[in-house]
């Protein structure tokens, strides 16, 4: 069994070498033959999309490549999208996983490819919740049971929603507004988080969202984290925003274990989801 290391957006810096040395050590215990491509550390000269998009195809391509995970975060992921085969994403037997800026590779995949990904970072495997995370790896991750009930999600208005969930860190996934790559809402469970931005900046992806009519279509939002709302204690909070800007008649539900946390665990884009207050 396989797992590729890539890096679709910003590339990781030359001092991080050691912690994908020591990631792929942690991946490679668990069973699994880890390949690292070759543009992780790559200067970024803006030209090379449409190469990390061949090599990101070659894991796809690969029958025994089972995982694919995007170590990488940042602002340039969406490059890639039109460089992308979605009929051979489609019919690969691997797994894509990421989050952040990957939330555009997320949501590409399912509008073009109809596949499920994950969002999730396994390079939560390194930091302070380790011990905690390596389980939630191996019993989650490894064995493909990314389960709602491990959100530990609370409902701030209404008491249930059912959809597929879409969407993701709300700045990167908003970059794909009026492509095609934007997927159908219809009756969707939004999932929106966020790592930086202010008030400001969370109202105005939010007004975007009502002016596009994605309220109208959805059939609840699932909040994330909001890490520097969060840490600032920056007001009004993310979850009265939203209750002020998002129609009453849809339900709300957040949840701390999906963002930029040590401790976030996995939601699967793509996959219709039921939550419930009495679980």
């Amino acid at each position: 069994m396989k797992a590729a290391f890539v890096a679709c957006s910003d590339p990781m810096l030359l001092y991080q070498r050691g912690d994908v040395e020591r990631l792929k050590a942690i991946v490679e215990k668990e069973g699994l033959t880890v390949e690292v491509s070759p543009y992780l550390f790559e200067p970024f000269r803006g030209l090379s999309a449409k190469d990390k998009a061949a090599d990101l195809m070659q894991f796809f391509d690969d029958p025994d490549m089972e995982f694919i995970f995007d170590v990488s975060g940042g602002d340039i992921a969406n490059s890639v999208l039109e460089w992308l085969d979605y009929d051979r994403i489609r019919h690969s037997n691997a797994l894509f996983c990421g989050y952040s800026d990957l939330s555009t590779v997320l949501n590409a995949i399912w509008t073009c490819a109809g596949r499920e990904t994950v969002n999730y970072q396994v390079r939560n495997l390194l930091y302070d919740n380790a011990e905690a995370a390596g389980v939630y790896f191996r019993e989650k991750i490894l064995s493909k049971r990314v389960d709602a009930a491990d959100l530990d999600y609370g409902f701030l208005r209404g008491d249930a929603m059912h959809g597929r969930v879409l969407g993701g860190n709300i700045r990167c996934f908003l970059k794909l507004a009026g492509t095609g790559f934007f997927p159908d809402l219809e009756g969707a469970i939004l999932l929106l988080e966020a790592c930086s931005g202010n008030v400001m900046k969370m109202t105005t992806y939010l007004h975007q969202l009502k002016q596009m009519g994605v309220f109208e279509k959805i059939n609840g939002i699932l909040l994330g984290t909001f890490t520097e709302m969060e840490a600032k204690k920056l007001t009004p909070a993310m979850a009265q925003l939203v209750k002020e800007i998002v129609p009453l008649f849809l339900p709300i539900a957040a949840t701390p274990y999906v963002g930029h946390g040590t401790d976030a665990r996995a939601i699967v884009i793509g996959r219709e989801y039921s939550l419930s207050a009495g679980r």
